[in-house]
Protein backbone atom coordinates (compact mmCIF):
# COMPACT_ATOMS: atom_id res chain seq x y z
CA UNK A 1 0.00 0.00 0.00
CA UNK A 2 1.20 3.27 -1.24
CA UNK A 3 0.98 6.49 1.09
CA UNK A 4 -1.00 8.82 0.32
CA UNK A 5 0.70 12.44 -1.62
CA UNK A 6 0.42 14.45 1.67
CA UNK A 7 2.90 11.79 2.88
CA UNK A 8 4.56 11.41 -0.50
CA UNK A 9 5.32 14.97 -0.51
CA UNK A 10 6.85 14.83 2.90
CA UNK A 11 9.18 11.54 1.58
CA UNK A 12 10.58 14.01 -0.47
CA UNK A 13 12.58 15.85 2.14
CA UNK A 14 13.53 12.71 3.87
CA UNK A 15 17.51 12.73 3.12
CA UNK A 16 19.15 9.17 1.41
CA UNK A 17 20.76 6.57 3.99
CA UNK A 18 19.92 7.89 7.31
CA UNK A 19 17.46 6.34 10.17
CA UNK A 20 13.42 8.37 10.08
CA UNK A 21 11.15 8.86 12.90
CA UNK A 22 8.32 9.12 12.15
CA UNK A 23 5.65 11.12 15.27
CA UNK A 24 2.28 11.00 15.27
CA UNK A 25 2.87 7.18 12.88
CA UNK A 26 -0.68 5.82 12.86
CA UNK A 27 -0.15 2.86 10.68
CA UNK A 28 3.52 3.22 10.15
CA UNK A 29 2.74 4.04 6.46
CA UNK A 30 5.50 6.40 6.05
CA UNK A 31 8.03 4.81 7.73
CA UNK A 32 7.59 1.29 6.05
CA UNK A 33 7.49 2.96 2.31
CA UNK A 34 11.02 4.87 3.06
CA UNK A 35 12.69 1.59 4.44
CA UNK A 36 10.95 -0.38 1.70
CA UNK A 37 11.77 1.83 -1.26
CA UNK A 38 15.97 2.23 0.01
CA UNK A 39 15.26 6.03 1.46
CA UNK A 40 16.14 4.94 4.30
CA UNK A 41 18.37 2.32 6.48
CA UNK A 42 15.48 1.96 9.60
CA UNK A 43 12.92 4.15 10.99
CA UNK A 44 11.14 4.47 14.45
CA UNK A 45 7.66 5.05 14.42
CA UNK A 46 5.69 6.67 17.43
CA UNK A 47 2.73 7.44 18.30
CA UNK A 48 1.02 8.83 21.25
CA UNK A 49 -2.42 6.52 21.08
CA UNK A 50 -2.43 2.50 21.65
CA UNK A 51 -5.16 2.07 18.93
CA UNK A 52 -2.47 3.51 15.92
CA UNK A 53 0.41 2.43 17.75
CA UNK A 54 -1.32 -1.39 17.23
CA UNK A 55 -1.96 -0.80 13.60
CA UNK A 56 1.10 0.53 12.77
CA UNK A 57 3.22 -2.98 14.87
CA UNK A 58 0.55 -5.32 12.42
CA UNK A 59 1.34 -3.23 9.09
CA UNK A 60 4.97 -3.66 10.11
CA UNK A 61 4.80 -7.44 10.91
CA UNK A 62 2.68 -7.98 7.91
CA UNK A 63 5.70 -6.49 5.42
CA UNK A 64 8.30 -8.29 7.42
CA UNK A 65 10.28 -5.32 8.45
CA UNK A 66 10.21 -5.52 12.20
CA UNK A 67 13.82 -5.84 12.39
CA UNK A 68 14.02 -2.44 10.28
CA UNK A 69 11.36 -0.37 12.15
CA UNK A 70 10.96 0.12 16.64
CA UNK A 71 7.62 1.41 17.46
CA UNK A 72 7.17 3.36 20.63
CA UNK A 73 3.91 4.78 22.66
CA UNK A 74 5.27 7.85 22.96
CA UNK A 75 4.37 11.66 23.59
CA UNK A 76 6.33 13.41 20.81
CA UNK A 77 10.06 12.54 21.16
CA UNK A 78 9.74 12.46 25.04
CA UNK A 79 9.64 8.35 25.50
CA UNK A 80 11.71 7.13 22.99
CA UNK A 81 14.84 5.65 24.64
CA UNK A 82 17.81 7.89 23.95
CA UNK A 83 19.69 5.17 22.30
CA UNK A 84 17.32 5.09 19.30
CA UNK A 85 17.00 8.86 19.20
CA UNK A 86 20.82 9.20 18.95
CA UNK A 87 20.74 7.42 15.58
CA UNK A 88 17.61 9.31 14.04
CA UNK A 89 18.48 11.92 11.33
CA UNK A 90 15.24 12.98 10.05
CA UNK A 91 11.99 13.39 11.63
CA UNK A 92 8.77 13.47 10.18
CA UNK A 93 5.87 15.38 12.40
CA UNK A 94 2.85 15.21 10.17
CA UNK A 95 -1.47 15.69 10.22
CA UNK A 96 -1.60 17.60 12.88
CA UNK A 97 -2.25 21.18 13.92
CA UNK A 98 0.71 23.86 13.53
CA UNK A 99 0.35 24.74 16.92
CA UNK A 100 0.99 21.39 18.44
CA UNK A 101 3.83 20.72 16.21
CA UNK A 102 5.35 23.50 17.95
CA UNK A 103 4.49 22.02 21.15
CA UNK A 104 6.44 18.67 20.54
CA UNK A 105 9.25 20.65 19.51
CA UNK A 106 9.25 22.33 22.68
CA UNK A 107 8.66 19.74 25.13
CA UNK A 108 12.16 18.17 23.12
CA UNK A 109 14.35 21.27 23.90
CA UNK A 110 17.18 20.40 22.31
CA UNK A 111 16.98 16.95 20.57
CA UNK A 112 15.27 18.26 17.34
CA UNK A 113 18.48 20.68 16.30
CA UNK A 114 20.61 17.95 15.56
CA UNK A 115 17.90 16.36 13.32
CA UNK A 116 16.62 17.04 9.54
CA UNK A 117 13.03 18.35 10.40
CA UNK A 118 10.18 17.50 8.00
CA UNK A 119 6.99 19.11 9.37
CA UNK A 120 3.12 19.01 7.49
CA UNK A 121 0.75 21.04 9.57
CA UNK A 122 -2.72 20.76 8.82
CA UNK A 123 -4.12 23.83 10.58
CA UNK A 124 -2.15 27.10 11.23
CA UNK A 125 1.03 26.96 9.39
CA UNK A 126 1.34 30.21 9.91
CA UNK A 127 1.79 29.88 13.68
CA UNK A 128 4.44 26.85 13.16
CA UNK A 129 6.62 29.02 10.79
CA UNK A 130 6.40 31.67 13.49
CA UNK A 131 7.80 29.17 15.70
CA UNK A 132 10.43 28.16 13.86
CA UNK A 133 12.12 31.83 12.92
CA UNK A 134 11.77 32.67 16.46
CA UNK A 135 13.80 29.90 17.80
CA UNK A 136 16.44 29.72 15.25
CA UNK A 137 15.09 27.02 12.61
CA UNK A 138 15.78 27.91 9.27
CA UNK A 139 12.76 26.71 6.61
CA UNK A 140 15.03 25.43 3.73
CA UNK A 141 12.64 24.35 1.54
CA UNK A 142 8.50 24.07 1.28
CA UNK A 143 6.20 22.82 -0.99
CA UNK A 144 2.10 22.53 -1.07
CA UNK A 145 0.10 19.64 -1.72
CA UNK A 146 -2.98 18.92 -2.69
CA UNK A 147 -4.88 15.77 -1.25
CA UNK A 148 -8.47 14.89 -0.13
CA UNK A 149 -9.63 17.82 -0.87
CA UNK A 150 -7.35 20.15 0.82
CA UNK A 151 -4.06 22.26 0.30
CA UNK A 152 -0.98 21.11 2.78
CA UNK A 153 2.14 22.84 2.85
CA UNK A 154 4.96 20.55 4.07
CA UNK A 155 8.36 22.33 5.58
CA UNK A 156 12.10 21.21 5.77
CA UNK A 157 13.68 22.80 8.82
CA UNK A 158 16.83 22.95 10.49
CA UNK A 159 17.92 24.33 13.84
CA UNK A 160 21.28 27.38 12.38
CA UNK A 161 20.51 29.58 15.89
CA UNK A 162 19.60 32.75 16.06
CA UNK A 163 16.58 34.32 16.36
CA UNK A 164 14.28 36.15 13.67
CA UNK A 165 10.87 37.20 13.50
CA UNK A 166 8.72 37.01 10.29
CA UNK A 167 6.27 39.20 8.80
CA UNK A 168 2.16 38.87 8.22
CA UNK A 169 3.24 37.75 4.56
CA UNK A 170 6.28 35.60 5.41
CA UNK A 171 4.11 33.76 8.24
CA UNK A 172 1.24 32.51 5.34
CA UNK A 173 3.29 31.74 2.55
CA UNK A 174 6.68 30.96 3.99
CA UNK A 175 8.79 29.67 0.79
CA UNK A 176 5.87 28.06 -1.00
CA UNK A 177 6.16 29.23 -4.93
CA UNK A 178 3.43 30.82 -6.49
CA UNK A 179 4.59 29.41 -10.32
CA UNK A 180 4.08 25.89 -8.84
CA UNK A 181 0.47 24.79 -9.56
CA UNK A 182 -0.38 23.74 -5.97
CA UNK A 183 1.79 26.28 -4.59
CA UNK A 184 -0.86 28.50 -6.07
CA UNK A 185 -3.77 26.92 -5.12
CA UNK A 186 -2.65 27.27 -1.24
CA UNK A 187 -2.24 30.28 -1.56
CA UNK A 188 -5.54 31.71 -3.26
CA UNK A 189 -6.74 29.57 -0.36
CA UNK A 190 -4.69 31.74 2.21
CA UNK A 191 -6.31 34.22 0.79
CA UNK A 192 -9.84 33.29 0.66
CA UNK A 193 -9.64 32.72 4.84
CA UNK A 194 -8.39 36.36 5.09
CA UNK A 195 -10.85 37.40 3.13
CA UNK A 196 -13.81 35.70 5.28
CA UNK A 197 -12.63 36.85 8.57
CA UNK A 198 -12.15 39.99 7.32
CA UNK A 199 -15.85 40.34 6.19
CA UNK A 200 -16.95 38.98 9.70
CA UNK A 201 -14.79 41.67 11.36
CA UNK A 202 -16.14 44.52 9.09
CA UNK A 203 -19.61 43.51 10.07
CA UNK A 204 -18.77 45.05 13.47
CA UNK A 205 -19.39 48.45 15.14
CA UNK A 206 -15.96 48.43 16.80
CA UNK A 207 -13.21 50.50 15.90
CA UNK A 208 -11.01 47.68 16.93
CA UNK A 209 -12.86 45.17 14.30
CA UNK A 210 -12.68 47.61 11.03
CA UNK A 211 -9.03 48.13 12.00
CA UNK A 212 -8.52 44.77 12.28
CA UNK A 213 -10.63 43.92 9.03
CA UNK A 214 -8.84 46.54 7.13
CA UNK A 215 -5.57 44.87 7.74
CA UNK A 216 -6.65 41.57 6.76
CA UNK A 217 -8.37 42.59 3.48
CA UNK A 218 -5.17 44.21 2.78
CA UNK A 219 -3.02 41.02 3.13
CA UNK A 220 -5.65 39.22 1.45
CA UNK A 221 -4.90 41.40 -1.53
CA UNK A 222 -1.07 41.18 -1.28
CA UNK A 223 -1.76 37.25 -1.20
CA UNK A 224 -3.88 36.97 -4.32
CA UNK A 225 -1.44 39.48 -6.14
CA UNK A 226 0.94 37.26 -5.14
CA UNK A 227 -0.71 34.13 -7.04
CA UNK A 228 -1.98 36.49 -10.01
CA UNK A 229 1.07 38.24 -11.33
CA UNK A 230 3.43 34.50 -11.41
CA UNK A 231 2.98 32.35 -14.95
CA UNK A 232 1.49 28.97 -13.16
CA UNK A 233 3.93 25.97 -13.78
CA UNK A 234 2.12 22.51 -13.96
Amino acid sequence: MTPDRRLLRCSEFIRNGGVLLDIGTDHAMLPCYAVESGRVSGAVAADIAEGPLAAARRNVGNRGLSDRISLYLSDGFLNIPAAELERVTDVVIAGMGGEMIAKILEDAGDIPKKMNLILQPNTRAEALRKYLAEKGYEILGERAVRDGGFVYAVMNARYVGGRRSLSDLESLVGRIDPADSEGRQYIILAAKRLRAAAEGKSRSKSPEAAESAAQLFGLAGRLEDLAENITERS
